[in-house]
């Protein structure tokens, strides 16, 4: 935290204070400050600076010296910020304080904010900040998705047990448990993407909610920064934060199916015994020399419900504000920011301790068959020749009660007045948990041939799946190198 001291020294060169005769209170200052966190959107705000500069040329509200040493001041003040690792220290957020040190350099630097508020600036640099966010956690979902997938190949029949209720269940296979996962992540995905096309688009030139009497060309502004369109209304482009809420909803959501998975480590690394959990991605006891413990894993659990708490924060500052702009908008700004670096940094973290991680396969088939998992199976078998699945519901539940036999099969069926012939080698195989899961041979079953089905369609949704970052990605950064070139072509106009 600043300290007083330090806070003073920002307060005292606060730039928008025209009908002020007084300075910001010192504590006031302290609270309502958000410098602490702009250092996440100063790079953004020099980039809408100077697309901003460039349109008010356009339209010719600058002349082109003073475009270039605004441009060129900006770009000064860019590398300052690199080098010192900190931001100028004035004004009580990034835009002040650039601004501040853009007139410090220039006199042309009065004229950058004609036509414009801090209300769509800022709003503009939050919707680059979310929709690079979610690009990034749509790729690292991506390579989850990956592992997940390559896991699954290596371990295509593997048997493994089943469960509801965390109870043993069905036999199933780990190759189709892995499927599941990566089929919720592939949603998680799409909404990512989903939330990316509504992020990405630029509220600039709305003012501060009632547009501007300058004549903006609005869409070329959009343009240089990589946005896909506007957002026509004015007053909704500033004082909406949906974007930043749904930014941080992917964010979460995607963490929940992830805190999911890490769950299953962590019981399966203890008395499941499922799994070895790589040492990188572990820590031992202080006291206990024996231990081994899933801190990595237990860690992204306690992140995901981090992340459940930003969410409901942002939507409850947000749910009664009055349109247009608010000050409270700010303290959803560090929400964002935190959870979107969060939740990649878990989904990174968590995929590369999932290709490292070892399946012990000969205790999951050990286990596949535990609690009568074959039951079921039974109850199906006997609706195939004739009884009604209720009663054979019932003659199975009945059966489970006792050590499983042919011959207590036999005499429970004659209890309930079923006389259908089952022979010996029948209710053998019925047992059998492998001719279980392949007997599941339909659309998403555990059969061999329905599992390799499901993953050659999801090895090819993936190279789809990453086309669409790609693409998105590739077409910002050819918007944002050519916002650069016409910054440099103009400042070497100087």
């Amino acid at each position: 935290m600043r300290t007083l001291k330090s806070i003073n020294r920002y307060r005292n060169s606060m730039v928008v204070r025209s009908r002020m005769d007084k300075d910001m209170d010192s504590l006031a200052f302290s609270l309502t400050s958000s410098l602490e966190h702009d250092v996440n959107i100063w790079m953004y705000d020099i980039l809408v600076d100077i697309a901003h500069v460039i349109g008010l040329l356009n339209q010719g509200y600058l002349s082109e010296r003073e475009a270039a040493e605004i441009v060129a001041a900006l770009m000064e003040i860019a590398k300052e910020i690199e080098e010192k690792k900190e931001l100028p220290k004035k004004g009580e957020d990034v835009h002040e304080a650039i601004e501040a040190r853009l007139t410090e350099i220039t006199n042309a630097g009065m004229k950058m904010h004609t036509a414009r508020s801090r209300n769509d600036e800022v709003a503009t640099c939050l919707r680059m900040f979310a929709r690079e966010g979610v690009l990034s956690l749509a790729m690292t979902i991506l390579e989850l998705r990956k592992a997940l997938i390559e896991k699954a190949e290596e371990n295509l029949n593997v048997l493994m047990p089943g469960f509801t209720h965390l109870q043993y269940a069905q036999p199933t296979k780990l190759s189709h448990h892995l499927i599941a996962i990566n089929d919720m992540l592939e949603r998680s995905f799409e909404r990512c993407i989903q939330a990316f096309d509504r992020i990405n688009l630029c509220p600039l030139g709305s003012a501060a909610f009632a547009s501007t009497s300058f004549k903006l060309n609005r869409k070329l502004v959009a343009d240089l920064l990589g946005f896909d369109g506007v957002l026509e209304n004015s007053e909704d482009a500033v004082s909406s934060r949906d974007f930043l809420i749904e930014a941080i909803f992917v964010a979460s959501e995607s963490c929940l199916t992830l805190s999911r998975l890490a769950e299953e480590l962590i019981l399966w690394s203890s008395e499941f015994d499922f799994v070895e959990i790589p040492d990188e991605y572990a820590s031992s006891s202080s006291i206990m020399p024996q231990k081994k413990n899933p801190d990595v894993a237990e860690i992204i659990r306690a992140k995901s419900g981090k992340l459940l708490g930003e969410l409901t924060s942002a939507m409850s500052i947000y749910k009664a504000m009055p349109l247009a702009y608010n000050r409270d908008f700010q303290e959803m700004n560090p929400l964002l920011y935190e959870s979107l670096k969060d939740a990649c940094l878990c989904f990174k973290v968590f995929a590369e301790m999932f290709r490292k991680i070892r399946f012990k396969t000969e205790v999951m088939e050990e286990k596949a068959g535990k609690g009568f998992a074959s039951a079921t199976h039974i109850a199906e078998e006997l609706t195939k020749r004739g009884v009604p699945f209720r009663r054979a519901h019932q003659i199975v539940g009945k059966l489970s009660k006792c050590k499983p036999s042919y011959e207590k099969l036999i005499e429970i069926m004659k209890e309930f007045g079923c006389e259908q012939k089952i022979e010996r080698e029948e209710f053998e195989k019925w047992l059998d948990v492998k001719n279980v899961v392949e007997s599941r041979d339909v659309l998403g079953g555990t059969s061999e041939k329905a599992v390799k089905e499901m993953l050659e369609k999801r090895k090819k949704k993936i190279e789809e799946d990453e086309k669409k970052v790609k693409e998105r990605e590739e077409r910002i950064v050819k918007a944002i190198e050519r916002l650069r070139s016409l910054a440099v072509e103009l400042v070497e106009k100087l």
